[in-house]
């Protein structure tokens, strides 16, 4: 390179001048590629913004494990729950963009319904994150105490609508909890169903009471926690979100088949991995890559089986942001009209 721009007779001077210009940015880079080649070189802390114990705790740390298998390196879950994972998500959002903070997350009702019902929203879910890939999804069921004088969805319904507030649901989180209380709010909106929230501050305790006929349904993703009320005979499900019944769970028909489409359910509940914004395309690539392959070992895949989830069928940062864009376009008119303030 030196001999080359001598050739043009420049002052020696100058010619030390262009020298630094293509030297200094060319060492910075090698340096910082030097440095992202090396990533991870200490602990990565993936955010879990709900207490442990519950599903995105779960999740959360059977894709640390998982992680940690396939890269050799290690991966960390801390619990940062409150103010309905708002807390968590912020941390996070305010977190260095360096890879070594990373969010695992419910995204409808956290990135989509939470901004459009809260005032002002706590963060910006287009421009405040960097999407790395989804993770896991798991259907959405309708369960009924089994002392319930209903067989069906149709005779839920008709049964709601001979008692106007007599029916009662169990919700858990708090407001526009999703899916506890946002999908029976939505069922209500769409199809006339009657009943009242009554707010747990868990899933658990919300399918206790259930169980026990405190309450008379509830909606809730995967079924490990009401897996033995299910088993003793306490609590039936009755309709289930999606296209198709399940192949685990045959008996159970769709909301879709019975004549009440829910479209914006038929996802059901998804979680993915986050980083804050700008957090770089290389990283971004690293922890992709290295996710799809937890995905093939037990951790993951028979993991995500005891909790009632699968994992993602499209993994990846396009795919997760494009489907953070149809979430939040669908559910932020949904949310604002809906009333979810009980």
């Amino acid at each position: 390179m030196y001999q080359a721009l001598k050739a043009f007779h420049f002052p020696s001077s100058n010619l030390a001048k262009i020298l630094f210009c293509f030297i200094v940015p060319a060492l910075t880079y090698a340096a910082v590629a030097q440095d992202r080649g090396q990533y991870p070189n200490q602990p990565v802390k993936i955010i879990a913004p709900f207490a442990p114990g519950g599903p995105t705790d779960g999740i959360a740390r059977k894709l640390a494990n998982g992680l940690t298998l396939v890269t050799g390196k290690t991966f960390v879950v801390e619990n940062k729950p409150g103010a309905q994972a708002i807390l968590g998500t912020v941390f996070v959002k305010d977190a260095k963009p360096d890879g070594y903070t990373l969010l695992l997350n419910e995204t409808t009702g956290v990135f989509a319904i939470n901004p459009a019902i809260t005032n002002p929203p706590p963060f910006d879910s287009n421009k405040d994150f960097t999407p790395i890939s989804l993770i896991a999804s798991g259907p959405i069921f309708l369960l009924v105490n089994s002392a319930l004088p209903v067989k069906n969805l149709n005779e839920l319904i008709e049964l709601s609508k001979k008692n106007p507030g007599g029916l009662s649901y169990g919700s858990a989180g708090g407001m526009g909890q999703f899916p506890t209380h946002v999908s029976p709010e939505l069922f209500k909106m769409k199809y006339g169903f009657v009943a009242r929230n009554i707010p747990y501050r868990g899933a658990g305790l919300a399918l206790i009471d259930l169980a026990a006929g405190r309450v008379d349904f509830a909606m809730s993703t995967g079924l490990v926690a009401a897996q033995p009320f299910l088993d003793s005979g306490k609590v039936r499900a009755i309709a289930v979100t999606g296209k198709q019944r399940l192949a685990n769970m045959p008996t159970v028909p769709t909301f879709l088949e019975l004549g009440y489409p829910l479209p914006e359910l038929d996802e059901g509940v998804m979680f993915a991995l986050f980083g804050p914004a700008n957090l770089p395309p290389d990283i971004v690539e690293y922890l992709s890559t290295a996710t799809v392959k937890a995905f093939h070992t037990s951790e993951m895949s028979e993991g995500l089986k005891t909790l009632g989830l699968s994992t993602a069928k499209n993994p990846g940062p396009k795919p997760h942001g494009q489907m953070m864009k149809t979430e939040i376009t669908t559910w932020t008119p949904i949310a604002k009209k809906m009333n979810l303030t009980e």
